[in-house]
């Protein structure tokens, strides 16, 4: 397999900052598709580098564009599902969304030629017929015609409509019920319509918006076009056109994000560009470049962990993209949704590259995926993973063995083997099934670095956790430990290697390895803690009964330690309102929880909510609000109330560990 090059050591200009060390390790996984990992030690802090290249010229590399749950309001789905879902190779995450609500994308889609949501003013990264990949900013343009009236259409799959109309495909998924909102249900005129939304249709029926989910094409009439115009009648012709600039003729594929970051070699100040307040924030990043020699880079850096990797700004992450020969690049959403996937030889399925930084996969709204068009072969390489190693003098390396075809497609797995790293560097032939596979060993006496893993954020006491170690040499490379890690704790004991048994406390747990030790605390258990706020109580009077939706009462504590559940006393008014609180993690990210779906009670009542591990601490409570409750299918309620009182007392938090 051949794939395109990437440099061998990075060094982008300034801003990013120097780069006193680094290690790569890299390989080609289909053809004309290379992926690597640059670990950089900087002036700055440690940063670790994803990257996938795909060569737009080699003619079984296609890519394209998933949508959540192939809907654009849904739940929100994680980058490596939709990868397995769709039998991608890699992907990255896409546009920024609605998070926690509806999850729909804020800017452009287009899936195989066919307009699924109207651009924004954001740059979008668009592919066109002939395989060339562009980044441009959209404008739309449409109308809607029926008898003698004319309206203008501005929107598609945005609800409720805003300004005039908006056509709504079956890719929108669950429709909110919208007041003074006309729905018309559309059929195509002409039997051979296509999945154009632009076209002749007739009108099957015509009525208020109330919820539904939109399984053929709805036209939504808001206010502002009724003033026009009177909606049409059941069996009236209705004709949808629409047009963008630059015209979707040629495109493919979109999706949106931002902002620009390159064009033409130089950085942009993007006029555009999402969140400019966070221009200079560090942050985990994730975006898309292209480079001279016809070459897609999807690249992500890991963030938010002073140990492994501190994240980049977005001028650095300029920066890096001209490093790694980028002519013109923009960003994806980033922070916790940045996620780069890709097949790693040896296995069937991609894999997150890097680590996000909620701690798991972000479902997010959308993504671009890179497909192999490449037929499956004969048994053509053994693969080893690792495929080289670098490792403590005298430990233990299982490897695993997989046999591939040569375009890296994965056959048939092999019996996997335990390497034991000798005294010197070496190289080790391993055979099985007729093939050979050579695997380098490079051995270190010391560490540079040495880290403790653990998934859980509380063990219950008496309770085991499985702790892990990762070393690294001088350069950034993970050095393989094996069974050469000493582990110790304060409290409690380890029954095996990395596996700890809790007493009924906190314990400060201690490893060491390669010269180095290092050490943490394991909280155990639980305790909870009354928050000094709503003295007495805290009351919130709401009025929903015009255009305003949402009745905050501002917060704005800091919760201590590492909260696991938040509590509250709610008064409820009976009156069917939804109540939800908002954190803001210590990265500024907001996250609303819901506290009760249907406040259907009267009297005091206590709602307790788990708070999510990916809030990472400390965490803040900034607000409470009260909206009107949604249905199972993502619509307002026609039971809505209109106004009413909620009193709340006696939060609390239960948080981790038992000092």
């Amino acid at each position: 397999m051949i794939g395109p090059s990437l440099p061998a050591e990075l060094a982008p200009p300034a801003p990013f900052p120097l780069v006193i060390a680094q290690s790569r390790t890299q390989e080609v996984f289909a053809p004309g598709m290379r992926r690597a990992t640059y670990r950089l030690t900087t002036s700055d802090g440690p940063l670790v580098v994803n990257v996938v290249a795909l060569d737009l010229g080699e003619p079984n590399v296609r890519l394209g564009v998933v949508l959540s749950h192939d809907r654009l309001i849904s739940a929100g789905e994680t980058v490596s599902s939709m990868a397995r879902r769709t039998g991608a190779v890699a992907g990255i995450n896409g546009d920024y969304f609605d998070i926690g609500q509806t999850n729909q994308p804020l800017n452009i889609v287009v899936r195989d030629g066919v307009l699924l949501r109207t651009p924004s003013q954001r740059v979008a990264l668009d592919v066109r017929r002939d395989r060339s990949v562009h980044f441009d900013s959209f404008s739309f343009n449409g109308t809607v015609e029926y008898g003698a009236a004319t309206i203008p259409l501005t929107g598609v799959d945005e609800w409720p409509p805003q300004g005039g109309a908006s056509v709504l495909g079956a890719a929108f998924g669950a429709m909110r019920a919208a007041f003074g909102v006309t729905a018309a249900t559309l059929v195509p005129a002409d039997a051979l319509h296509g999945a154009e939304l632009a076209g002749a249709y007739r009108v099957a029926a015509i009525g208020p918006a109330d919820a539904q989910t939109a399984h053929g094409i709805v036209l939504g009439l808001g206010p502002a076009a009724q003033t026009l115009a009177p909606p049409p009648a059941p069996g009236d012709g209705v004709t949808i056109a629409m047009t963008t600039t630059p015209p979707l003729s040629d495109v493919v594929s979109a999706l949106g994000g931002g902002p620009l970051l390159l064009q033409g070699g130089h950085a942009v100040d993007d006029p555009n560009a999402p969140a400019p307040e966070e221009r200079n924030v560090r942050f985990p990043v994730a975006g898309a470049a292209t480079t001279a020699a016809q070459t897609l880079l999807l690249v992500s850096v890991d963030g938010r962990n002073a140990a492994t990797s501190i994240g980049v700004t977005r001028p650095q992450f300029a920066a890096l993209l001209r490093g790694l020969g980028a002519s013109d690049a923009m960003a994806f959403d980033s922070g916790g949704s940045a996620t780069l996937v890709a097949r790693q030889l040896g296995d069937g399925m991609p894999k997150v590259l890097g680590s996000p930084s909620d701690g798991s996969e972000r479902p997010v709204a959308d993504g671009l995926f890179a497909y192999s068009d490449a037929p499956l072969g004969p048994p053509a390489m053994l693969v080893a993973r690792p495929s080289s190693i670098v490792a403590l003098s005298g430990a233990g390396v299982p490897v695993r063995l997989a046999v591939v075809d040569a375009a890296g497609h994965l056959l048939a797995s092999a019996p996997s083997e335990v390497l034991q790293a000798g005294p010197e560097s070496g190289e080790v032939a391993l055979h099985a099934r007729g093939l050979v596979a050579r695997v380098p060993i490079r051995v270190v006496e010391r560490l540079a670095r040495l880290d403790i893993q653990h998934d859980e954020r509380a063990v219950d006491p008496g309770g085991t956790v499985h702790l892990g170690a990762t070393g690294y040499d001088a350069s950034g490379a993970v050095v393989q430990l094996g069974n050469r890690v000493q582990w110790s704790a304060d409290r409690g004991a380890f029954t095996e290697a990395g596996v700890y048994r809790a007493s009924n406390r906190d314990a400060r747990i201690v490893a060491r390895a390669g010269g180095l030790r290092t050490d943490m605390t394991l909280h155990v258990g639980s305790r909870r803690i009354a928050l000094p706020l709503f003295e007495p109580q805290l009351t919130l009077v709401y009025d929903l009964s015009g255009t305003r939706r949402i009745a905050t009462a501002d917060v704005r504590y800091v919760l201590p330690g590492e909260p696991l559940q938040f509590s509250v006393d709610v008064n409820g008014d009976g009156g069917g309102a939804t109540v939800r609180a908002a954190f803001v993690n210590r990265f500024g990210e907001r996250r609303a929880l819901t506290i009760a779906k249907n406040v259907d009670w009267t009297g005091w009542r206590t709602r307790t909510i788990a708070v999510p591990a990916d809030l990472n601490p400390p965490v803040r409570l900034s607000s409470l609000y009260v909206v009107p409750p949604v249905g199972t299918a993502g619509a307002i309620a026609a039971s809505a109330p209109a106004r009413g009182t909620l009193g709340f007392r006696n939060p609390s938090v239960v948080v981790a560990g038992t000092p």
